[in-house]
C-alpha cells in the first residue's frame, strides 16, 4: 500500500528537478532584463541628446568644438549601446527558451509515468540538455554585452573612438 505512495513522491520529486533550473534561469533573466531596461532608457537619453544638438546644427547657430566632438561621441555611443541592445535581446530569447523547455521537461517527466515508450523515456533528458545549451548561448552573449558595455564606457570616458 506504501508502493503507490513512495512512487508519486518519488515522481514529484522528479517533475520538480528541472524547477532548479528555471529557478536559476529565471535570476540570469531578471538581471538581464534589468540591463536591458537600462541600456534602453540610455539610449532614449542620448537620442534626445543628440536631437538637440542636431537642432542646433540644422539652425547654423553657433555650436563650440565641444558640442561637436560630443554630438560626435553620443553617435559613436548610440551604435555600440544598439549593438549591446541586440546581444542582450538575444541573451534574454535564448534563456527564456530554455525556462520553456525546463517546463516542458518537466510535463515529459510526468508523462512518461504514465505512458511509457522509448522515445518518451529519452524525451525528457534530450530537452533538458537543449535548454542548457540555450541558457550557454544566453550566457555567452551576455558575456559578450559586458565586453560591449566597457567599450561605450570607454567612449563616454574619452569622448572619442
Amino acid at each position: 500500500m506504501n508502493e503507490p505512495i513512495i512512487s508519486g513522491i518519488e515522481a514529484i520529486q522528479a517533475i520538480l528537478a528541472p524547477a532548479l533550473g528555471i529557478s536559476a534561469t529565471a535570476l540570469l533573466l531578471l538581471n538581464m532584463h534589468n540591463r536591458f531596461s537600462i541600456t534602453i532608457n540610455r539610449i532614449r537619453l542620448l537620442n534626445e541628446e543628440r536631437r538637440r544638438y542636431h537642432i542646433k546644427i540644422s539652425r547654423n547657430e553657433e555650436t563650440g568644438a565641444y558640442e561637436q566632438f560630443r554630438y560626435s561621441s553620443i553617435s559613436s555611443q548610440l551604435k555600440m549601446l544598439t549593438l549591446r541592445c541586440k546581444e542582450i535581446r538575444n541573451a534574454i530569447l535564448y534563456t527564456m527558451g530554455s525556462i520553456l523547455l525546463f517546463v516542458l521537461t518537466s510535463i515529459l517527466i510526468g508523462v512518461n509515468i504514465f505512458f511509457s515508450s522509448n522515445v518518451l523515456k529519452m524525451a525528457p533528458l534530450v530537452i533538458f540538455s537543449a535548454g542548457m545549451i540555450l541558457v550557454l548561448i544566453g550566457i555567452i552573449y551576455s558575456a559578450k554585452d559586458v565586453i560591449n558595455s566597457y567599450k561605450v564606457t570607454q567612449v563616454e570616458v574619452k569622448g572619442e573612438i
